[in-house]
């Protein structure tokens, strides 16, 4: 949404503003002209400088904030995420039923029954496969649950049968239909290729579905507070899209993509690659580098560690593509000048990753200013947290990954783990402390990207279950400040923004949040009823609360 009025103001008064920048770190008001930040400092100053046309926003005890900015989000699979089944939360295989039998009932119009969020517990241990449990719940349409991390999903047996998987699929690992000893389809999926089998045969949203879809999205993400979006489901039929309707005036959110490899073969595309990168480069709709995976997830036993998991079975995880075709793509990327962002979740993950990003800097010199970036880091290992800060690399993370809806010491993930390194958990207080940049995602919709919800998970280490708890491993804890920091000023760096936005200063563009109480003031369990007031994108009101 473009500011058609260059000369037209917004003065916010009434509330602390943290600034985010560390020379000025708060101040009494705001003056928003045009598109800019005008005024950041003594609220008698902004009115003396403020006109009389100016609109004044007067919220008292509240916190104005730079816009968040979501580090890490999959803006197409959210915006399908909010037309399905959210099963976030469903722990048991009887809430997990009752949610879907609902549902079910309420769509006879859908011919697929589609949900996302599921935890791993409901399908695990049973003593059918999941694909006869589900059979029991919905025989008649097929149905597809997505994980809650997307990395595995299950299926009933209709869904097998369309799919012609009913005898398992030739895939490459760590992409697996999963199989009995019989040779036949349990009903769990594991990674992209093995979800493509089922997936291709559901149909395809028109181009105005789409749209539809991303809108709404990025309406819900201005209600949260969100101003900017690093999109992790890059490729060139999305930023045609953004492109469509920034042309129409419809965009609510500034995004950045990063152009998704899969496969080694995609290395030859890397120069393509590097021109959408100098094609797509401003403040509305713009890409700095591509999305690599090295590795997959704890709970499906494909993270890549560097020692066992814990429960006794001797893997050690799955790499996502042969380890030296990714080595090989990330050199080629830094020697073009495309950033580099690299899921990587296990610590062997991680230590490879650092690995290719600190030969890339010796191929080609390490003063340029790249951003290559890791992202979730959910296991760390104290040799390389130190790496991040001596390479440049910033640290990507999701604070609410680290509290699931159970007990984080009995979770799936933290039997997977185990004891020795749970203390690394997570680590985000061993990297600040280390010095690396840090910025702050959901990975939505794998979780909420509601950031006060991620907020309370990085200060507290905590949710529901263990509010008021003193948290779980909460020596990684971080400070509130740091937390917003990373929501906010450490996004814009790992876009290379920071000379633009991601603080209140001025001359930066006007994307500011203002929420409806100080959480200074506040334990961090009171953060998710702080109502967000207001969201201001590019000097105009995208959200109002009310």
């Amino acid at each position: 949404m473009h500011n058609s009025e260059g000369d037209s103001e917004i003065l916010l008064t009434g509330s602390r503003v943290y600034t985010a920048d560390p020379i000025n770190p708060w101040a009494e008001a705001v003056l928003i002209r045009g598109n800019r930040l005008a005024f950041v400092g003594r609220e008698a100053d902004a009115r003396a400088l403020a006109g009389s046309a100016a609109e004044h926003i007067h919220t008292s005890g509240g916190l104005v904030l730079p816009g968040f900015n979501e580090s890490h989000v999959h803006m197409t699979l959210g915006s399908h995420a909010l037309g399905i089944l959210n099963l976030a939360g469903a722990l048991t295989f009887a809430a997990m039923e009752d949610r879907l039998r609902d549902y079910a009932a309420r769509h006879p119009e859908k011919p697929w029954i589609e949900a996302y969020g599921l935890p791993y517990e409901p399908l695990s241990g049973l003593s059918v496969p999941p694909c006869k449990a589900l059979d029991t719940i919905i025989p008649d349409r097929p149905v597809i649950l997505n994980a809650i991390d997307y990395h595995s999903s299950w299926v009933n047996s209709a869904a097998l049968r369309l799919a012609g998987i009913e005898r398992g699929a030739e895939l490459p690992l760590p992409n697996e239909v999963v199989v009995d000893a019989d040779g036949f389809a349990t009903g769990m999926l594991k990674e992209r290729l093995a979800h493509d089998c089922v997936l291709r045969h559901i149909a395809e949203p028109t181009e105005a579905q789409k749209d539809d879809a991303l809108r709404r999205a990025m309406q819900y993400l201005n209600s949260l507070g969100i101003t900017s979006v690093q999109n992790m489901d890059g490729d060139l039929e999305r930023l045609l899209q953004y492109e469509r309707l920034r042309g129409r005036g419809e965009l609510s959110v500034r995004a950045s993509h990063y152009l998704n490899i899969r496969r080694a073969a995609h290395r030859d595309r890397l120069p393509e690659f590097a021109e959408l990168t100098r094609k797509y480069s401003d403040d509305w709709n713009f890409t700095n580098g591509i999305k690599l995976f090295i590795d997959g997830v704890v709970e499906a036993k494909t993270a890549l560690m560097l020692e066992g998991y814990s429960d006794g079975s001797g893997e050690t995880g799955v790499p996502d593509m042969e380890l030296e075709a990714y080595h090989d793509i990330v050199v080629e990327a830094d020697r073009l000048n495309i950033d580099v962002a690299t899921h990587a979740i296990g610590d062997r993950g991680v230590r490879l990753t650092l690995d290719a990003y600190e030969d890339a800097q010796r191929a080609h010199g390490g003063s340029r200013n790249r951003r290559h970036r890791v992202e979730h880091i959910e296991v760390g290992n104290p040799t390389d947290i130190p790496r991040f800060a001596r390479l440049g690399v910033t640290a990507s993370m999701q604070p609410y990954h680290a509290v699931p809806g159970v007990d984080p010491d009995v979770a799936t993930w933290a039997k997977m783990v185990g004891a020795a390194r749970v203390p690394y958990a997570f680590p985000w207080r061993r990297l600040l402390e280390a010095g690396a940049a840090m910025s702050f995602g959901s990975d939505w919709p794998v979780v909420t990207p509601d950031v006060r919800d991620g907020l309370r998970a990085a200060v507290a280490r905590e949710c529901v279950v263990n509010a008021d708890s003193g948290g779980w491993q909460p020596q990684q804890c971080v400070s509130l400040a740091q937390a917003l920091d990373a929501y906010t000023s450490g996004g814009a760096y790992a876009e290379h923004r920071e000379q633009s936005k991601g603080k209140l200063t001025a001359g930066f563009l006007a994307d500011v949040t203002v929420l409806g109480g100080n959480l200074f003031k506040l334990r961090p369990s009171e953060y998710v009823a702080v109502p967000v007031q207001l969201t201001i994108l590019d000097g105009r009101v995208v959200h109002r609360a009310g």
